[in-house]
This record gives structure tokens, C-alpha cells and sequence, in this order.
């Protein structure tokens, strides 16, 4: 999709031209393109062929809609993920009739796992722009977590879990100290009392000054399987916020709270003190800008949690979590910046997590590979919808134990769902199917991992066959020439290939 900005304030809407443009705004009114027909529209592509996803969607909802929030889990019971999506309403022209929250139940048939039409619909219509999934009353279903907010100011909301799925109407409603417009929510257990509480972000509305547009965030705390109605704990700053995730950034062993800003305030961190959120930041990235998006996990497999941010003209930047603190490190460089949500995820199953964007400005999705903890700055793989991207999720929809991508739109072509291709990942220690020179299969990978492995690489090793034996510059794991090969063969490589076969195949 090609793109043409428009300025917009939230609730300020230019009349839409005369020609009868398409126009799309976000689901915190903060970003409204004219949409453009472009040549690479509905088209995906791919630089690198580890990539799991195809490029093009196996399952799509072709219902007019504008999607805020897509979530994968079991809502029913059933053992199989659903699907969550969550619709929000808005100035776009045309207007939209319908933004009903559905869920669509899991057909439990691995060729076709999710229907056509949705298998339960809220029982209101209300403007929900992000949404989690969380036990929150333990009782071992899902319940549904609604961040519902907009110009009418509709507070969040809850949808109890049960046997067969949850209620059409909620269990709670948030009453805030103050009418705004929640934006971004997260579960996490902050106060360490093993249930899940709520924190959310939020905004106001544009008005005659500017901090009209500016509201604290919010912690509701769980108090026996229930939230909190009114937030025990209200941030000293006012701004506007759009993303939250959890991230352990000072190894403490509490979940500090990182935040995405919206232009003229930092993002950073809120510190977790033993269970006791701070009020102001402990850590900024140094910067204000347009930023919206943010997901915390091990993204340099080191054993401590990172920090992925998106930060507006700049892109996906990791901050990577040292002993001297939070250092910045891979950063995407999408062809637009426009990022909606972020997302980290080891999509192709190797062991490190991979960085995922959708894009509102020019509707395209995107991954990024991690090789050995550093995700490189082009996209490995895109799909440019002709709509507006707003939401991702990743989840196993169709039972093959890999992670399908759930990507929401605003348009015609509301969700489209990219069903993993499992890959074969490779036994680097299988070798040889016999350890007989002799015989056919010598030399021959055969997929099981037994002695003839062994004896045909000690074969080549003895051999100096260095296409075959060379495999590493050390037999330290900690070094960075571990698995690294040198044109050299010494007893790194045997104790390398050793390591390899005690460690067994995937």
C-alpha cells in the first residue's frame, strides 16, 4: 500500500476529500493515512529461506472491520487455540457499521482450524484497541482483559472465562479517578502474590491546551481473583502512552514496567522495588519521538531478559540488558515507520527470539531474523496489505507445534493468518549411516544418531578431511569462535563434534 500521512490530532478530523477517498486512522487517533493502491499490495516476499511463514495468508476474515487487538489462547476449553480479535471505531471514512469483539473457536480440524464467521460476539460495541488473555481468577480458564477507551472514554473492562467460553458481558469495569482513553494494557504479577495484575496506559483527548491530551498510568492490583475497581497506584507523570511490557531490566527478580510514548515524552522504565512499583522513571532511552511498541525477552540468549522498543524515524531498537545496564543494540530499519505493535518470538524454532512489526502507514508486516542474538536491520520476510496493519499475535492455531501469525487490519480484509511451515532443522551430528567404508550408506545422513556417527566422523577426523572434521576454532562454549570453523583440524573440533553428539539431534 502506498501511503499519504495526515496530520491528526485525536478527535480533530479534516473532512475527507471530495473524491472519496479511503481514509484510516489508528486506534488511539493519534496517526490517519489516505490510503493508496500500490503494485506490491497483497504480495509477500522473502530474503531468507529459514523464514517459516508462507506469502500468503491460509486463513483470512473477510469482514469490514477496523481490528485494535488480535490474541491467541484456549477461551473455551477445549485444548486448541482460538482466536481473539478486538474492534475499535474511529474517524475513518468510510465509516465503519460494526465493531463488535468476536472470538472464533478453534474447529479442532488442522487443515482448516478457525471458521469463517465468528463463533461468539460481545454483547457491546465499544472501542478496543488492545486486549490480553489471563487466568485472573484462577480457576484455570482464560479470561479476556478488554482495554477499551476512545472519545467516549469507556473504561476497561473484563470477560470472565468458563467451561465453553467466556461471557458476552463483563464481570468488571475499571471506574478511574479520571474520564481518559486507555491504550495499552499488560498482565503481570507486580506485587509477587501470584495473580495477575492489570497496568494500563492512556491518554485524553486534544482540548484547548495540550495536557488535555495527557493522563497518568494505571495499576489495578488483583485482590482475590478480582481487579482492583479503582487503580491503587497512579504514575506521578502525565502524558501519553500507547505500549507496556514487563521486563526485569535491573535483575532484581522484579518485573519493572517499560513504557512507549507518544511525541514530547521519554519512553523508559518504571522501577519494581520488592513488589512496590515506582512513580517516576528510573531509566530513558534519552530520547522523545513518536514511539509505540514494546516487548521484553531474551533476545541475546545471555539469561537476562532485554528490552525491544520502537522508537518513531528510528525503528525496532534492542537494549540489550549488561552489567553496566540497558546498552542499545540491533535496530530494524523498516522501509516506513509506522509501527503499530511489536512482537518477540522464536518463529523458526532455533533457539533465539525474532522480532516482528506491523506497520499502519503502509500496511506491511514484518520479521526479522536472530542470528546468534543479533537480529539484522532489513526485514527477512514482508507482506504489504492493501489495508492498514494495526495488530499482531503469534500462537499455534492448527496443532503442529510451531507458531502461526495473526495480523489485524483495518479494512475489508480485517485479519489474515500466516500458518507456520514447520522446518526440518538439521542434525549437524548426523553423518553416516553405517561406519562400514563399504557401504552404500557411509557417509550418508540417515536420520538417527548412533554409533556410526561417531566412528564415521572420527574416520574424517583421523583422515584430516577438513570439509568434514573442521568444525570449530575452540572447545570453549563461552568463546565466541565456538562452532566456528578455522580450515584448521585439532582436538577443538573433536571435542566440538563430542558436544554435538552427547547434545543429540532436535
Amino acid at each position: 500500500m502506498r501511503y499519504v500521512i495526515v496530520p491528526c490530532m485525536a478527535g480533530v478530523l479534516a473532512a475527507p476529500s471530495a473524491l472519496g477517498q479511503v481514509v484510516e486512522e489508528t486506534e488511539d487517533g493519534r496517526d490517519r493515512v489516505v490510503v493508496a493502491p500500490a503494485a506490491t499490495d497483497n504480495c509477500g516476499w522473502s530474503i531468507e529461506s529459514s523464514v517459516p511463514f508462507p506469502l500468503t495468508p491460509g486463513w483470512t476474515l473477510n469482514l469490514r472491520r477496523q481490528v485494535g487487538v488480535v490474541r491467541v489462547g484456549d477461551l473455551n476449553g477445549d485444548d486448541r487455540n482460538d482466536l481473539f480479535v478486538g474492534c475499535y471505531t474511529s474517524n475513518s471514512f468510510p465509516p465503519y457499521d460494526d465493531w463488535h469483539d468476536m472470538i472464533f473457536y478453534n474447529t479442532g480440524d488442522p487443515g482448516a482450524p478457525l471458521p469463517a464467521t465468528p463463533s461468539w460476539i460481545c454483547a457491546e460495541e465499544l472501542h478496543t484497541g488492545d486486549g490480553q488473555l489471563g487466568d485472573i481468577n484462577g480457576d484455570g480458564a482464560l479470561d479476556i482483559v478488554a482495554i477499551t477507551g476512545g472519545t467516549a472514554f469507556n473504561p476497561v473492562r473484563m470477560y470472565l472465562g468458563a467451561p465453553g467460553g467466556p461471557a458476552t458481558t463483563p464481570a468488571w469495569v475499571a471506574t478511574p479517578p479520571q474520564a481518559g482513553w486507555p491504550t495499552g494494557g499488560m498482565l503481570f504479577d507486580i506485587d509477587r502474590d501470584d495473580d495477575l495484575d492489570l497496568f494500563t496506559t492512556n491518554q485524553g483527548v486534544a482540548g484547548v491546551r495540550p495536557e488535555d491530551a495527557w493522563r497518568p498510568m494505571h495499576f489495578f492490583r488483583n485482590v482475590g481473583g478480582m481487579f482492583e475497581t479503582s487503580p491503587s497506584w497512579l504514575s506521578a507523570e502525565i502524558s501519553i502512552q500507547n505500549t507496556a511490557a514487563p521486563v526485569d531490566y535491573d535483575n532484581d527478580g522484579d518485573l519493572d514496567v517499560a513504557v512507549a510514548k507518544w511525541v514530547n515524552f521519554e519512553s523508559g522504565i518504571y522501577r519494581n522495588d520488592g513488589g512496590t512499583l515506582e512513580t517516576t522513571m528510573a531509566w530513558g532511552v534519552g530520547t522523545t519521538g513518536t514511539d509505540r511498541g514494546a516487548a521484553a525477552g531474551d533476545v541475546d540468549d545471555d539469561g537476562d531478559t532485554d528490552l525491544a522498543l520502537y522508537l518513531g524515524n528510528v525503528g525496532t531498537r534492542i537494549y540489550e540488558n549488561t552489567p553496566q545496564g540497558l546498552s542499545p543494540g540491533s535496530t530494524t530499519t523498516p522501509p516506513f515507520f509506522s509501527a503499530q505493535e511489536i512482537a518477540l518470538n522464536d518463529v523458526d524454532q532455533d533457539g533465539d527470539l525474532d522480532v516482528l512489526e506491523v506497520h499502519f502507514g503502509d500496511g506491511r508486516a514484518h520479521l526479522y531474523l536472530n542470528d546468534a542474538g543479533v537480529v539484522g536491520p532489513a526485514p527477512d520476510w514482508t507482506f504489504d496489505a492493501s489495508e492498514v496493519g494495526n495488530a499482531i499475535a503469534l500462537g499455534d492455531l492448527n496443532g503442529d507445534g510451531w507458531d502461526d501469525l495473526v495480523v489485524g487490519y483495518s479494512g475489508n480484509t480485517s485479519v489474515r493468518v500466516f500458518f507456520a511451515l514447520p522446518q526440518v532443522v538439521p542434525c549437524v551430528a548426523d553423518l553416516s549411516g553405517a561406519s562400514d567404508p563399504n557401504d552404500p550408506a557411509y557417509g550418508v545422513p540417515d536420520g538417527a544418531l548412533d554409533a556410526a556417527d561417531f566412528f564415521y566422523y572420527l574416520d574424517q577426523f583421523v583422515a584430516s578431511n577438513v570439509a568434514v572434521a573442521d568444525l570449530t576454532t575452540t572447545s570453549d562454549p563461552s568463546d565466541p569462535g565456538y562452532g566456528t570453523p578455522d580450515g584448521i583440524i585439532d582436538a577443538a573440533d573433536f571435542f566440538y563434534y563430542l558436544d554435538l553428539f552427547v547434545a543429540g539431534c532436535p
